[in-house]
């Protein structure tokens, strides 16, 4: 490809001795000083050709199995990436230790890999990025990234993980200062995005932007994405190749698009066109890959910087940040169209410059347009404030259903179909927000002792909301839940949870269960990924109600959802799930679940014991045990 507009055929090299080809038509492949590194689901282990006598036709290969361990074992593998800082070859998917990523030292003899561990505690890896021994996992089934210290090539220790958008994470990326990456989902059924993180603390892996060929980001599958320079290359199927401007990398922009797939698209058969793109040559030429019938592609790349339009939008009103208010510009590509975070920050960009103008808009308030510049390579700023078209003053009570009594402290939500204020009851009971927007509101409120409820209002009546005495906690608010362990792993934490998997089977939950207003929950653990992660072990758990006062109660019930799953393993699995009432101390058990089901459950009403019924001073704990 030494001449872009001539490339040259020197060689083709047979695939591996044996494999039927109608197996599987594709093939990667990694370059490690002049070896060349390939792999294929059509089996035969890995492919491994010395390119040093190029342009010379005349090229060694060899097929290699396995070795130690694996002796033989090494046959389908659907993808591989080296880690050229340490000289290790990682080899992704296929039957061996159910698709786990499979570690081969370069460091000796680059001709002949030696086998010398895996990461298989999250189960099947369909590709990823290695670098200075540290894996970055794409686990496609699982729909999760997870970051891996391999120093120990025997003990590999998770550092982290997140969900990508698709849930069918296919590939990662690192970007240049190796404290973002990127991934891609490779789904035809969900929005598909080249999506961006910060990675600097692994334990708290934070998405950033995501960045898709269309404005919904749906008929239209990103495959593999590269980094060059801090532009990310990216195969598209049908879309072909795009190259997306990350130097800045909460705000992605595609700059520049290469269609390499001219037939008309069969929504039944999306996995057609560019399945690869390669970057890395130093004259910048990048090569792509066309499925069947099968065409390579040369182009020569324009790489420039985009133009940024970054802002703030505010509430004239009260000075808060506004969420979900909408910036449009009036440029031909809908994508540069974006909304408000819920902190009121918008970031978007294009790459063609010029002189544009942007309307902000949210329903209720005042529109405003403002004229600005589309700059190469520079970020233009805008912060605008939004006053409302009409308002009102938001005042109300929360009071004790029985007595009247208000009710201090309280949570309070307000909520319309464009605001949400998050309130605090004063000491008298009473909530109030200034200067808001006339619409038709939602109030639902709750405190520890009493039943959250739900109530309509206009905004511009004060409204009493009475709640009626009980212990009700959906998790949506932190509300004081103690928690204890004797278990290292498998710690209570509040959250949405990360689903774990088992050769694509769900184990523990994805989702809270769907009978409250929120997706929120305790679970043992959320890190998501495979059957293992947060496993508790070694010990047990303990999550404590705050305290309840039943003394005044005739008869009260207690009743939950919970998740139990206890699979997997060697040996007769024998954990438990314990929940007591506590009553003055003394422990009272209700309930004890031992059969696992990857399902909620309901509790069914539990009555309280009577040593509950003349105490003040009652818990419920529940206890998972190993």
């Amino acid at each position: 490809v030494t001449n872009p507009d001539a490339p040259q055929q020197i060689v083709q090299i047979p695939g591996p001795e044996g494999t039927p080809i109608y197996e599987s038509l594709w093939k990667e492949i990694k370059v490690y000083q002049h070896y060349a590194y390939l792999t294929t689901e059509a089996g035969g282990g890995l492919q491994v050709i010395d390119l040093s006598a190029l342009p010379n036709a005349t090229l060694a290969f060899h097929s290699y199995t396995g070795n130690g361990a694996i002796q033989g074992q090494l046959s389908k593998i659907h993808a591989l990436h080296i880690d050229v800082k340490k000289g290790f070859l990682y080899a992704y998917g296929g039957p061996l230790f159910s698709g786990g990523a499979k570690v081969f030292d370069l460091n000796a003899d680059p001709y002949n890999p030696k086998y010398v561990g895996k990461f298989d505690q999250l189960g099947y890896v369909h590709d990823g990025y290695a670098e200075n021994d540290t894996l970055y996992a794409s686990h496609i089934n699982a729909g999760i990234l997870s970051i891996v210290d391999m120093k120990n090539k025997s003990n590999p220790v998770v550092l982290g993980t997140i969900e990508t958008p698709g849930r069918f994470t296919h590939n990662s990326w690192l970007l240049d200062d190796h404290k973002h990456i990127l991934t891609t989902d490779e789904n035809k059924d969900l929005p598909s995005f080249v999506t961006c993180y910060d990675i600097s603390n692994p334990e708290d892996i934070r998405e950033l932007d995501r960045v898709a060929t269309t404005p919904d980001a749906l008929n239209s599958i990103g495959h593999n994405t590269h980094v060059l320079n801090d532009w990310t290359i990216t195969s598209w199927y049908t879309d072909g190749v795009t190259i997306v401007d990350a130097h800045r990398p909460d705000n992605l922009v595609e700059v520049a698009r290469y269609d390499t797939w001219q037939t008309p698209v069969d929504p039944n058969e999306p996995f057609e066109g560019c399945w690869g793109a390669y970057p890395y040559f130093p004259s910048g030429t990048i090569v792509t890959s066309n499925i069947s019938p099968g065409v390579l592609n040369v182009f020569t790349p324009t790489y420039v910087r985009a133009c940024y339009l970054e802002g703030t939008v505010i509430n004239g009103c009260n000075g808060f940040p506004m969420s979900g208010a909408t910036i449009e510009v009036n440029t031909p590509d809908p994508r540069v169209n974006t909304t408000t975070k819920p902190n009121g920050v918008f970031k978007t960009g294009q790459v063609t410059p010029g002189n544009y103008t942007a309307t902000i808009s949210k329903q209720g308030f005042v529109s405003q347009t403002a004229n600005f510049t589309f700059v190469t390579g520079q970020v233009t700023e805008m912060n605008i404030t939004l006053v409302p078209a009409a308002v009102t003053t938001m005042a109300g009570t929360v009071v004790d259903a029985v007595t009247l009594a208000p009710i201090p402290n309280a949570s309070v939500t307000v909520f319309s179909a464009s605001e949400t204020y998050n309130l605090e009851t004063n000491s008298n009971g009473q909530f109030n927000v200034d200067c808001v927007a006339i619409d038709v509101y939602e109030a639902s409120a709750g405190a520890w002792g009493y039943l959250s409820g739900t109530f309509s209002f206009n905004g511009s009546t004060p409204l009493t909301i009475a709640l009626d005495r009980g212990y009700y906690d959906d998790f949506l608010l932190d509300l004081g839940w103690e928690k204890s362990a004797t278990s290292v792993t498998g710690q209570w934490e509040l959250g949405e949870p990360a689903g774990t998997y088992s050769n694509g089977e769900e184990v523990n939950p994805e989702f809270d269960a769907n009978v409250d207003n929120n997706d929120q929950c305790y679970v043992t653990g959320n890190s998501g990924g495979g059957i293992g992660t947060d496993d508790v072990d070694d010990g047990s758990v303990t999550l404590t109600t705050p305290q309840m006062q039943l003394a005044n109660y005739s008869s009260a019930v207690l009743s939950f959802y919970y998740w139990f799953s206890n699979v997997g393993g060697s040996g007769n699995p024998n954990d438990n799930l314990q929940v007591n009432v506590v009553a003055e101390g003394q422990v009272i058990p209700v309930l004890t679940e031992s059969v696992s089901a990857s399902n909620w459950r309901f509790s069914g009403l539990i009555p309280m014991p009577a040593a509950a019924l003349s105490s003040d001073d009652v818990r419920v704990e529940f206890i998972a045990s190993d």
